[in-house]
């Protein structure tokens, strides 16, 4: 296997999968080699596998601690190597070393992930959003009608999500539950991990579909685009591509009004749900999540304009509609991850 010009090194969780195979699409695109890797690469095999290393992994010091050494053993290699990382909250201080922030290079995916790291005096050198892949897309195949026809819906609110407790599933079958007698004809349809399911026991306004990790990318977007509104019932987040992807498609969103959702959507593209309160949150990680909290019906009322509007101005929808796509067109992956190469 020849060396090729950029070595993407990231895990193999579904979301950093996305954003480093994304970054090789779009590196290729733009005329230069790359590959993504699933797993650490020690430095000796990296130097005969790319020539530079973009190393995407969660600036957690306690369970990222050997990605950051691998990273410096590139550097010690001299391989031009930078951390493009995320972060969902404040990393625990005791378990930064001071290496950390003086021998490593930093680029965040968003201002929310690089202010958190900076209260911590970890140097961030830049920002570089997470790209959406217009491509993709593009060759995505919503069925909404389909899928409203076998939900039996006039408006269909979905969300694809992990059962991480940051995730605010639980928060979400509330807000399910809530809605149930007030909107009938709406349904809920929730992709994520088996023992989630649980949370929607009994309710019949919620498919909950248990594919979550084992789904083609291609369907993810196209069951995205079925949807008529995304729901992030997230506490925490460090970025929240979801949101773009569904943006790309049209698709109007309902999150908590919190940055970093707040830097990738508007008030033209979203039904934003206040919040009360910010806490942070221990959940056994190298990070306290920053949990950004909101009353369930709250985000009930957002539901109910978001669906007054689809159902009784279609015209204001199809505006909504057109401003997400606007939106999302400006985090196109050519242009946000051509920095890269800078």
């Amino acid at each position: 296997m020849s060396k090729v010009e950029y070595g993407i090194v990231t895990g193999s969780a579904p979301s950093l999968q996305t954003v480093g195979n994304d970054i090789v699409y779009a590196l290729k695109k733009l005329g230069h080699s790359a590959i993504c890797t699933r797993y650490q690469i020690p430095y000796y095999k990296a130097k005969k596998l790319f020539q530079k290393a973009i190393v995407f992994i969660p600036f957690d010091p306690l369970c990222s601690t050997t990605w950051f050494v691998m990273a410096k053993d590139y550097l010690n290699a001299r391989i031009p190597t930078i951390l493009y990382t995320t972060l969902e909250g404040i990393p625990k201080e005791k378990y930064i070393k001071e290496w950390y922030a003086s021998d490593l290079l930093y680029i965040a995916n968003s201002k929310f992930t690089k202010e958190m790291m900076e209260k911590v005096n970890v140097p961030v050198s830049g920002i570089i959003y997470h790209g959406v892949n217009l491509d993709h897309i593009a060759q995505s195949q919503p069925q909404k009608d389909l899928l409203k026809a076998k939900l039996d819906a006039k408006v269909i609110f979905g969300t694809v999500c992990s059962d991480l407790p940051r995730k605010g599933l639980r928060t979400l079958a509330k807000v399910v539950k809530l809605a149930e007698k007030e909107l009938p004809e709406a349904k809920f349809y929730i992709l994520t991990k088996v023992m989630s399911g649980s949370f929607f026991t009994n309710m019949k306004n919620v498919v909950v579909d248990n594919r979550f990790g084992r789904l083609e990318r291609q369907k993810i977007l196209s069951l995205i685009g079925s949807f008529d509104y995304y729901i992030c019932s997230s506490h925490a987040e460090g970025f929240g591509l979801p949101l773009l992807e569904a943006q790309a498609q049209g698709v109007p969103v309902i999150c908590g009004e919190y940055k970093p959702l707040t830097e990738i959507t508007t008030k033209e593209t979203a039904f934003y749900v206040p919040i009360i309160d910010e806490i942070y949150q221990d959940d056994r990680y190298g990070i306290l999540f920053l949990y950004h909290l909101y009353r369930p019906e709250d985000m009930v009322e957002q539901i109910k304009k978001a669906y007054e509007i689809y159902t009784c101005n279609q015209e204001k929808y199809r505006q909504m509609s057109q401003k997400a796509k606007e939106l999302a067109n400006q985090f196109n992956i050519l242009d946000v991850y051509s920095k890269f190469i800078e």
